[in-house]
């Protein structure tokens, strides 16, 4: 048998191989977009909350970058016919089961799409050289945070966060015996209420000093690895601690030692010593990142090898698109459905006089963008004691709040507030207002519990641990206090009411 017949035998041979290859890759990535639809439709309905001049912004940043990689073409290796790559496919697999695990026991749209993200650089990985798409991950790590930060800045996550970051502060003050109870995004304090509004919150030096970070590697031609990427996560880390650390000296100086002026003079001067010291210190920290390295181009021959595969190439291709096609016939997880679809059939008792209260038009217009919400008012008495209370049952927590907010926004004062056992079954904050002058009272209840938390409710929802809420806000006319047999009876009645209407 010659030479000739034998190398074109292998030649032959190659081809089949190769050809399986290129199917074995495209049916992973068409299996991948089926699976990753939701998480890309949640990123386009996460591009249309942007203003104008983000969305002008993102689509600038997105030609430069195809611009940039047209003219350096080259230098990317780029293929139309793509290829089974371990370490891409192992990351687009890797986001498609993160995708489909974050349906069944998270519901978190807004990050979501980082799944989607990730996946998707996989699949760019599988048209282009290894060594090229690995030099590209630091850039994906850059642009992943880029989409947390729009998706903190611009959506209810970033409410979250707020009410995390005055979570923080509620912790650090607890050992100087300082009582603050946290709601949302305010501190409630024995002496006062402390906002951590959206600038006080630090986002804007979150995102500039990222971008610092990212300016200063560039001119510095640091190598974008793995250290490059950790001093990258601290840089992020002693922003978010810089600014905690602000919040809490203005909270001290305004509510503890009186000295709103000086907290209001030094308000911002914190704010830009703190982000001024953590760019010093980011750039301190980069010295430990070594330099870029002269990149070397990839040879024709390189690229020619990288599409001659073995076997085991594809025989890693058969098994990703077992695994894609797995999680293609998973079924979709049943939508959260209010339980409670209306309070009309929910059985008041008479001794506590019930009138309903019509909403306005505003609280109309609010709660119809949530589907399946359902509030109502109603006005109560019981002997001596009236008042009004307002109840919203909803799968979503975006239709609820802390109701202190809304006493704020209404004109009261807050005094104190404190969690407490407001009747035997019922756990909840009390609340006085206007210097005494008017009581209230608010929890949250599903249909194994109640709580006073609203971090509480939201988490327990995000984990599908109780879809389904019930927020109850309640106002006394006059002066209460918990333990009056009025007071109890009514908390009491409307517990057991709206416990019996969400089970039926």
């Amino acid at each position: 048998m010659s030479n000739a017949y034998l190398l074109a035998q292998s030649d032959a041979k190659l081809t089949q191989i190769n050809r399986l290859n290129v199917i074995a890759s495209g049916i992973t990535i068409i299996l991948w977009l089926y699976v990753s639809l939701p998480e890309l439709l949640g990123f386009i309905r996460l591009i249309q909350t942007l203003s104008l001049f983000n969305i002008a912004l993102l689509a600038g940043a997105i030609a430069v970058l195809v611009i940039h990689g047209i003219h350096h073409r080259q230098d990317w290796s780029l293929s139309i016919k793509p290829t089974v790559q371990i370490f891409p496919m192992m990351m687009m697999v890797g986001a498609a089961i993160a995708s489909v695990g974050s349906r069944w026991f998270l519901d978190l749209e807004q990050l979501s799409v980082i799944w989607f993200v990730i996946g998707s650089y996989g699949a760019i990985g599988l048209f282009c050289h290894r060594r090229v798409w690995q030099r590209g991950l630091p850039f994906m790590g850059v642009f992943t945070l880029f989409i947390v930060l729009l998706a903190l800045e611009f959506t209810d996550l970033g409410h979250l966060a707020r009410t995390s970051i005055a979570e923080i502060v509620e912790l650090l003050l607890k050992p100087f015996h300082i009582d603050a109870i946290t709601s949302e995004d305010i501190l409630v304090l024995s002496t006062g209420v402390a906002f951590v509004d959206i600038p006080c919150s630090g986002f804007k030096n979150i995102e500039i000093g990222s971008l610092f970070f990212i300016l200063a590697s560039f001119l510095e031609r640091k190598e974008m690895g793995m250290k490059w990427f950790l001093t990258g996560v601290l840089n992020v880390i002693l922003l978010i601690a810089a600014n905690v650390g602000r919040i809490l000296v203005i909270v001290v100086l305004t509510f503890v030692f009186r000295q709103q002026t000086m907290a209001e003079i030094l308000h911002v001067p914190l704010g830009l010593f703190g982000f001024i010291t953590v760019c010093l210190m980011s750039l301190q920290l980069l010295r430990w990142v070594p330099r870029q390295l002269p990149r070397q181009a990839v040879d024709a021959n390189t690229i020619l090898n990288q599409h001659q595969v073995q076997p085991a190439s594809v025989q890693h291709g058969v098994l990703s698109i077992a695994v894609m096609l797995g999680l293609a016939l998973l079924p979709y997880p049943a939508n959260n459905t209010s339980i409670l679809t209306s309070f009309n059939a929910m059985s008041w008792p008479a001794e506590i006089q019930a009138e309903p209260i019509e909403l306005t038009a505003v609280e109309q217009s609010f709660f119809s963008r949530f589907p399946g919400a359902v509030a109502e008012k109603q006005s109560f008495q019981l002997d001596d004691v009236s008042g009004s209370m307002i109840l919203v049952a909803s799968p979503s927590w975006q239709a609820h709040h802390a109701p202190e907010l809304c006493f704020t926004a209404s004109g009261l004062t807050i005094d104190t507030m404190q969690k407490q056992a407001l009747t035997s079954d019922v756990t909840g904050r009390w609340l006085s207002l206007d210097q005494g002058d008017r009581h209230a009272a608010y929890w949250f209840q599903s249909q194994n519990r109640t709580t006073d938390h609203y971090l509480d409710r939201v988490w327990s929802e995000i984990i599908q641990h109780d879809p389904s809420w019930t927020m109850v806000s309640i106002l006394f006319d006059s002066p209460v206090t918990t333990d009056d047999t009025a007071v109890q009876t009514i908390l009491g009645d409307i517990h057991k009411a709206i416990a019996a209407a969400m089970v039926s």
